[in-house]
């Protein structure tokens, strides 16, 4: 038995699952830093699919998915960076100041420096916000005399700003504003939702629970408290996470989870199952350097990742374009490399390239990789890879195609060059018989 060739398609099947899977991160040393007075910087997803980033002065945005540059927008919003949320249309963007309280309102179509109308409300010691609705802001803000931290909801529709309700705190509280009751002494942790929940961390315990967006409402609306225990459904186990608290919700329907395992202890981010608490995968790129603020764009699938004021950027699933070295061809062995190029054409700056094969779908096939890049590569050919393949690049598409054939298989009649080949041929031997007749 011939065990070389089962050998060289495993090996081929493992290089090609581990290349296509490889994590890619980027560092960002251009990322801005916090400014005077200030510790730490913030920031949000936008729509387009880059960042928008305040650094306690001045407000950047990335100026465009997954590169490493700025462009400056607003200034004068002073205040170290609690968080920065972009309303659901996308138009405005809310930057909290976090331990002195002032909140501030960026309109992102014309964004301007900071004047004093600024300013929208004054919510001491609030950590973190999120949009839950298009006129309704969730807090998590910190008790005054550090016991506890309280979920507030707050109104920042364009009728302007009204005063604030707690629908959870912890420890429980009689206040009127309460919506969720929180443990006593629960530290404040990022926030996150999705169509039906919010994900609510207790950073001190380490507890991840989820309370649907109804019942945070109605709780608003009544006046009512929700308790931690019996209206928040229990994820995962109690100090399994990091501490920081869900920073975003991805296009796979995972969790992103930053943070530490506790103070001056290890961190890093991880992504876990919502529905059976499993972490799946933690990105570390800092190598345990501690604390990581991490905010996830859904709309180009990264995360920006902050430890010390050091960033990167985590492309998740990122598909690594293939090095491989076309060849003019149309007829392969079984076992060959196929690589696929668009020959002799003029490809526009910043295209994207799209790879299919007539009748089949490549896009879960172990062996092939670069369906979004400029060169398509099929390990380990197989017949079942013949076929016509054809990559779209912007308004033009180019179509190949492709016969694989068992080693010692008679050669397609059907390929053109081998037709010709096979004439000439045939014309040659014509011509030599009829000139060996005439010299008879």
């Amino acid at each position: 038995m011939n065990y070389r060739r089962p050998i060289i398609f495993i090996l081929s099947l493992i290089l090609c699952v581990s290349y296509v899977s490889a994590e890619v991160i980027v560092n960002l040393p251009n990322i801005p830093q916090p400014a005077e007075g200030s510790y730490f910087i913030t920031s949000a997803p936008l729509s387009d699919g880059t960042f928008l980033i305040w650094n306690g002065n001045q407000v950047y945005k990335q100026t465009s998915p997954k590169t490493d540059n700025y462009s400056l927008i607003a200034e004068g919003y002073i205040g170290d960076p609690a968080f920065v949320a972009v309303s659901p249309d996308g138009n405005k963007a809310i930057l909290g100041q976090g331990f002195l309280g002032d909140i501030y309102l960026l309109d992102l179509a014309n964004p301007q420096n900071f004047n004093p109308s600024s300013i929208i409300t004054n919510i001491p010691f609030h950590y973190y916000g999120i949009y839950l609705t298009e006129n309704l802001l969730l807090l998590d803000v910190g008790k005054s005399d550090w016991s506890g931290s309280e979920i507030h909801i707050i109104p920042v529709g364009t009728k302007g700003i009204g005063s604030s309700k707690i629908v959870l705190t912890k420890p429980a509280t009689n206040s009127k504003n309460m919506v969720i009751d929180k443990p006593p002494f629960a530290y404040s942790a990022t926030l996150a939702k999705d169509d039906t929940w919010v994900y609510v961390m207790d950073g001190n315990s380490r507890e991840l629970r989820k309370f649907s967006i109804a019942s945070l409402i109605n709780a608003y609306e009544t006046s009512a408290t929700l308790d931690w225990n019996a209206d928040g459904i229990l994820v995962g186990s109690p100090g399994t996470y990091f501490s920081g608290g869900v920073a975003g919700i991805t296009v796979d329907n995972l969790l992103i989870i930053a943070g530490s395992e506790g103070f001056m202890l290890p961190g890093g981010i991880q992504e876990v199952n919502p529905i059976t608490g499993e972490i799946v995968r933690v990105w570390d790129p800092a190598s345990n350097q501690g604390y990581y603020s991490a905010f996830y764009n859904i709309y180009s699938d990264t995360i920006l990742a902050i430890v010390y004021g050091t960033g990167y950027l985590i492309l998740r699933n990122e598909e690594i374009c293939p090095e491989c070295e076309p060849r003019r061809k149309s007829i392969y062995r079984v076992g060959e490399n196929i690589c696929l190029d668009i020959f002799g054409e003029t490809i526009p700056e910043n295209s994207h390239f799209t790879w299919s094969k007539v009748g089949a779908d490549i896009s879960s096939n172990p062996r092939i990789s670069g369906i979004h890049c400029r060169n398509l590569l099929i390990y380990n050919a197989q017949p079942e890879d013949t076929g016509t393949y054809i990559c779209n690049y912007g308004n033009e598409k180019a179509v190949y195609t492709v016969h694989v054939i068992v080693k010692g298989e008679t050669l397609p009649i059907s390929n053109n060059w081998l037709v010709i080949f096979l004439l000439t041929i045939l014309v040659s031997l014509s011509i030599f018989k009829l000139k060996r007749q005439k010299s008879i």
